[in-house]
């Protein structure tokens, strides 16, 4: 593969462009009917102000400069501690004009960047939206449902031998936050990645296909907004209050950020404004869903992986009980709807010819 050097970088980006668009024709596909179907729902419904597709580009270059700086210390301290090289400065500036440095992997991340601020400045308009299209009216339903599927006894109220206490609490929620960093982490590493392409597609493609499909659509039609909040959607006794209790007693003496980003959220609904990392929803789960993604896409690259992020899948969907977020059937429907997305995805990357030549399995950079 050809190597790209300093002098040469603006006409090899130039040219492999086309290709680079080429190659993401499902993922920018998808993601332009995603903004357009956006575009005609605020219309539809009069919520002009609520849509926006900048939201995110404004966070662009810190995004880039702290992945840069991560992948820069992560490669030194790989390199330093793993390869040991004789010549530890002239091995790591091979490694970034033969492996880094490539016209293909620049401009797959290029495009990669460029696109996911638009796509979850959408996303999150959608969210925003989902109450005045449709006002929360399951939650009651769904309480209901996940006692039925439990015995008779609410979920979180049988997790609670097992997490309700301090140090556990803290744990989970540690594990909870770190979803986005690990979802970030996945996203650019596919970007850029050039080990797989097929596989790389059907990840991109199927995050883009679950956000739109479960956490827009399906999310509109089966509105509600989760246990935390069933106080302020749902008439009656509330079940979730013993858990909330447990949580705010738990926030006195240790960290539980979760409260004070449930609190955030729920004040911003009430306002009305369109911000970064907002809107209310619970069904299905975003973050079980994509921690679903995140073990398929570990299975196809290595075991390790695999296990890894099966464990990290499943802290995501007990934390999404237990910290008072989400009914545990927003995980379970989220899972085997986030599999034939899935499927559908590498269904979709398989007819474009571009993509049927087979990659070696076990394999990433």
């Amino acid at each position: 593969m050809q190597t790209l050097t300093v002098s040469a970088l603006p006409g090899a980006l130039g040219g492999h462009l086309a290709r680079g668009l080429r190659r993401h024709a499902w993922f920018y596909g998808a993601i332009l009917l995603f903004t357009a179907a956006g575009q005609i729902v605020s219309s539809l419904y009069g919520l002009e102000d609520n849509f926006q597709v900048a939201l995110y580009l404004e966070n662009l270059p810190v995004v880039l400069f702290a992945f840069l700086i991560a992948f820069a210390t992560g490669h030194a301290v790989f390199v330093m501690t793993v390869k040991r090289p004789p010549r530890l400065i002239a091995h790591m500036v091979r490694d970034y004009r033969e492996r880094f440095l490539l016209p293909e992997r620049l401009t797959n991340g290029l495009l990669l960047i460029i696109a996911l601020p638009i796509f979850f400045s959408v996303f999150t308009s959608f969210k925003i939206m989902i109450p005045r299209i449709n006002p929360f009216s399951w939650d009651e339903t769904f309480a209901l449902w996940d006692q039925a599927l439990h015995g008779g006894i609410a979920p979180w109220e049988l997790l609670q031998p097992l997490l309700g206490f301090p140090a556990a609490t803290v744990v989970v929620n540690f594990a909870y936050h770190l979803w986005l960093f690990v979802l970030y982490g996945l996203l650019f590493w596919q970007g850029f990645s050039l080990a797989d392409p097929r596989l790389r597609m059907q990840y991109l493609l199927a995050t883009v296909l679950t956000w739109s499909l479960l956490g827009s659509l399906l999310a509109t039609l089966l509105s509600s907004a989760g246990p935390c909040y069933y106080h302020f959607v749902s008439e009656g006794p509330n079940p979730f209050a013993p858990l909330m209790a447990y949580l705010q007693q738990t926030a006195e003496t240790h960290y539980v950020p979760a409260l004070q980003v449930q609190e955030l959220l729920w004040n911003d609904h009430q306002g009305g404004g369109v911000e970064q990392a907002r809107g209310v929803s619970a069904m299905p789960s975003m973050h079980v869903s994509s921690a679903f993604l995140f073990m398929l896409l570990g299975w196809r690259v290595h075991r390790w992986l695999g296990w890894a992020l099966s464990g990290f899948f499943v802290m995501i969907l007990i934390g999404s009980v237990h910290l008072g977020w989400h009914y545990a059937i927003d995980g379970y429907l989220a899972v085997p709807l986030t599999w034939l997305i899935w499927r559908l995805a590498g269904w979709l990357v398989g007819l474009d010819p571009l993509f049927r030549q087979p990659a070696a399995s076990g394999t990433s950079g």
